[in-house]
């Protein structure tokens, strides 16, 4: 039967088409000033519906100015990520017994009261983050999305039960998806709030316990989480929460005898070795990864260039590149390639490089100084091999000095299978690159490793047809000038990829999502005891 739509929660376009984008202005920026106020206080950890001491603390700085401390927040060991999952353990045969309907009440009042503190927490991520009110709010409306959306999913499928009937005379038979038991959850800085919340709830409302790291870089927004979730009546121990740094933390997470699964979201070299790690250490429970894209833009000469310049632009700068389906490599024909690239510069110039605070900030601020680095390597790198059209410098002045800005970048001339045309960089940078038809473009875009997300522009419907059959890409955007390869929503679409931008070709925000966190049982009593 098909599902019938879902209504995403889009605070901002909601806003807009009612005329009272003013008031949305004012909310985000009066939520900005309480905030503020409360920043720099000290985090412990959250285990078993407590707070825990540990001697370490680290600090956390926002990435817009430097000088401004987020908060302290505890530095977990291998004693507390063993005690965390001994919680969970201890947790999780309760919670696998409670009834899915009482899980999805549990989990809808989570969305509710997230929708009440929607503007708190897009200001949290503005600060934590770095995150424009724009980008912000929208990470805030994914997350209440998953919480819905995985909520009315479990309940449409009646909580993975089935009566598969009476085969044979007396063998009465059922089929039910049970969960594995404690999950690694172990989160990226980039969507702190939308993915984070998306896998926490994915393991748990299918009835697993959950032990979740946040990145190092964004722990608050994680505490926030975990707050609404004891607030809606999660079970202590069913989400615990432990920070701290990769090796000291995520390594013993995962491979820790009693987690039996892995929910994870980053590069691809991390995610391929937890997968392997999990082989090695003979673990049966599935690592469940979005690892990734080089996403890539077809621009053919039947394209409405205004169109491709708008999503191209919008999908390569916002959050100053640091999605893993940010536009990163645009392959564009031999007869549009020089009014497309002079528009595209003309149009990237126009972009606002701002405290991410301010109502017309479009480029976010890098998020550390590793960052910050590696931009200035990928744009020297870029001057050396081609051309830098507009760009390549980090962004100086007295407003924006404390914090990590990158000018929006744009280069030419990059041979397609140069290392600057190949890796993910995670920064405001973008290569353009010659085509002679569609074949050679659509060859050229699935020469990758990766298969999260690519775009097209063609106002021809032959080619859309053409580039839809043989694309390798999850993620498929046809003429989409909001933004060419960004800005999935939870349901209409979900969100993953393939070859290795991936490790289950099942995605987040999509219906076959949950049964990932749940292992198959058939049931078979013989006799009138099977008839109840």
């Amino acid at each position: 039967m098909q599902p019938e739509p879902f209504n995403n929660e889009l605070t901002e376009l909601t806003h807009r088409r009612n005329g009272t984008l003013d008031e949305f202005h004012r909310s985000f920026e009066e939520a900005v000033s309480s905030v503020e106020a409360e920043l720099g206080g000290s985090y412990p950890l959250w285990i078993d519906g407590q707070e825990h001491e540990t001697e370490e603390y680290f600090e956390v700085a926002s990435p817009g100015n430097r000088e401004r401390t987020v908060g302290r927040f505890a530095d977990a060991g291998t004693d507390a990520v063993d005690r965390a999952v001994e919680a969970a353990e201890s947790a999780f045969g309760d919670w696998r017994r409670t009834h899915w309907s009482d899980r999805v009440e549990t989990f809808r009042q989570a969305a509710g009261l997230l929708r009440e503190r929607k503007f708190e927490f897009a200001a949290v991520l503005s600060f934590e983050n770095g995150k424009t009110r724009s980008e912000a709010m929208a990470d805030v409306d994914e997350a209440i999305d998953f919480l819905r959306f995985y909520s009315r999913e479990l309940e449409r499928a009646e909580g993975y039960e089935f009566d598969t009937g009476e085969p044979t005379p007396g063998q009465h038979c059922r089929n039910a998806l049970e969960p594995f038991g404690v999950f690694a959850v172990i989160g990226p800085f980039n969507f702190p709030l939308a993915i984070f919340t998306g896998m926490v709830a994915g393991a748990a409302i299918t009835g697993n316990a959950v032990v979740a790291k946040p990145a190092s870089a964004t722990p608050l927004v994680a505490h926030k989480v975990v707050e609404v979730l004891s607030a809606a009546g999660v079970p202590d121990g069913v989400v615990n929460l432990v920070t701290g740094g990769g090796s000291a933390v995520g390594r013993p997470l995962v491979e820790h005898d009693s987690v039996d699964g892995v929910a994870f979201t980053g590069s691809r070299d991390v995610g391929r070795s937890i997968e392997k790690r999990f082989v090695e250490l003979d673990k049966r429970g599935p690592v469940i990864a979005e690892l990734g894209g080089k996403n890539s833009v077809i621009v053919t000469a039947n394209a409405d260039l205004e169109k491709a310049v708008s999503g191209v632009r919008n999908g390569a700068f916002g959050y100053a590149g640091q999605k893993c389906s940010a536009t990163s490599r645009v392959y564009v024909h031999r007869d549009v390639i020089e009014p497309f690239t002079e528009r595209l510069t003309a149009a990237t110039e126009e972009l606002a490089v701002r405290d991410p605070r301010d109502r017309a900030a479009f480029v976010s601020p890098l998020i550390d100084d590793d960052a910050l680095e590696r931009y200035r390597r990928v744009c020297e790198a870029a001057r050396e091999e081609g051309k830098i059209e507009t760009g390549g410098a980090v962004v100086s002045g007295a407003e924006l000095e404390d914090g990590r800005f990158a000018e929006p970048t744009v280069a030419t001339g990059i041979p397609h299978d140069h290392e600057l045309a190949r890796e993910e960089h995670f920064v405001p940078f973008v290569t353009i690159h010659p085509v002679s038809d569609l074949d050679e473009a659509i060859a050229k875009a699935n020469d990758s490793e990766y298969g999260l997300c690519a775009g097209l522009f063609s106002e021809d419907d032959a080619e859309i047809d053409t580039w839809f059959e043989r694309i390798e890409s999850g993620m498929c955007y046809v003429n989409r000038e909001q933004s060419a390869t960004t800005g999935a929503l939870v349901g209409a679409q979900p969100f993953g990829g393939w070859k290795s931008s991936g490790t289950t070709s099942k995605f987040a925000g999509g219906y076959w999502y949950l049964p990932q966190f749940l292992r198959e049982q058939s049931r078979t009593v013989v006799g009138e005891a099977g008839r109840r």
